[in-house]
């Protein structure tokens, strides 16, 4: 398992999960574009919450130059953050030991939330177009719901990685509960400023 989080397998994790996540986006925004599915799942705004983002996203472009300044920064930042925890570590300072496994337990669960709703609103927008008994299903939220409920999805995931680092007291649940929070801490911020700019009548299916 430690390979994991080594300067490699933290670059190639950071590169695998940031493809899947940007591209999963991407696949569920353009099928919620199809038909008259976008009249009928709205979300107070664009798919996308981060706004980093919501331009490509809304563009529907597979390859974006954010897309690749991220993934090229993360690439380089995180496995030398890595590689820079392990030589102290090995310097004798016990005090950073374990912050490699816990960076890995940040990407991999804050990832993994964001991975995990994409898919389910993938299979949710199929059925809403290829199922008959799902084509008089509307979804209707505003933003400020939309919002508050991604945020308690992933308080949940934070209080799985607590329970879990209090049962095992490994790293990377601990480095997976800062980041949940930290996430959560974003899309309150995110949130704040959306809903304050977009109309009340708007809404959909949470996605990150």
């Amino acid at each position: 398992m430690e390979l994991l989080w080594s300067p490699v397998g933290i670059g190639v994790l950071w590169l695998v999960l940031h493809c899947a996540d940007y591209l999963l986006t991407i696949a569920t925004a353009r099928l919620k574009a199809r038909g008259d599915l976008g009249k009928r799942v709205e979300m107070g705004g664009s798919y996308e919450l981060n706004p980093l983002f919501v331009q490509a996203v809304e563009k529907g472009q597979w390859v974006s130059k954010r897309f690749l300044l991220t993934l090229g920064a993360g690439a380089i930042a995180l496995p030398l953050a890595v590689a820079y925890f392990d030589w102290v570590a090995e310097m004798g300072l016990e005090d950073v030991r374990g912050l490699s496994e816990a960076v890995c337990g940040a990407l991999v669960v804050t990832r993994f939330a964001v991975i995990s709703v994409h898919l389910q609103n993938l299979m949710l927008f199929r059925r809403l177009l290829h199922v008959p008994e799902a084509s008089i299903v509307s979804l209707r939220y505003d933003r400020g719901t939309v919002m508050m409920v991604t945020r308690a999805r992933k308080v949940e995931l934070a209080a799985f990685c607590a329970i879990c680092a209090l049962v095992s007291g490994r790293p990377f649940f601990l480095g997976g509960l800062a980041a949940t929070l930290g996430l959560v801490a974003m899309l309150f911020l995110w949130g704040r400023r959306q809903v304050s700019t977009t109309p009340a009548t708007q809404s959909s299916a949470p996605n990150s």
